[in-house]
């Protein structure tokens, strides 16, 4: 559960920060932006496309002027996340009720990533050059046997 001071002191350092940022990659921060920009509709009212753009460019030149990110891929996220519904037509928004978390089969619980992982780069080798610094190409390196 994240309560108000947690709630409030990640807003603040995402959003108000000096320091630009791109759209945060955590989810507990992405959670706390969408619960922001949630704060600032109005439950019992339909926006049109544009009232939404509007919307959001507004939270994000006064609550989160740090946050780099366009208001048309933040919108994509509201709807994704389920916070914004959106008619069939696309015409329409309105504050939604984002669905349960993700429910897993009780076998990925028991996978070996490491070990899959593994497995997976023994039977497909890195087969990419990759470029130097300077523009040249470099293959991939190999172990040289030592001369001892």
């Amino acid at each position: 559960m994240i309560g108000i001071e947690e709630f409030a002191e990640r807003l603040l350092r995402l959003g108000a920060d000096w320091r630009t940022r791109p759209w945060p990659r955590k989810q507990r921060d992405r959670h706390i932006l969408m619960k922001s920009i949630a704060l600032t509709l109005d439950s019992q009212q339909e926006y049109t496309e544009p009232e939404v753009n509007q919307l959001l460019r507004d939270w994000n030149a006064t609550i989160a002027p740090a946050i780099q990110c366009d208001y048309v891929t933040i919108r994509r996220m509201l709807v994704d996340y389920g916070i914004l519904e959106r008619t069939r037509d696309g015409s329409r928004y309105r504050l939604g009720f984002p669905p349960a978390p993700l429910v897993f089969a009780l076998e990925v619980d028991e996978l070996d990533q490491r070990a899959t992982v593994a497995a997976y780069r023994e039977a497909n080798p890195r087969r990419t050059s990759r470029p130097d610094p300077d523009g040249t190409t470099i293959a991939p390196s190999r172990k040289q046997p030592s001369s001892s």
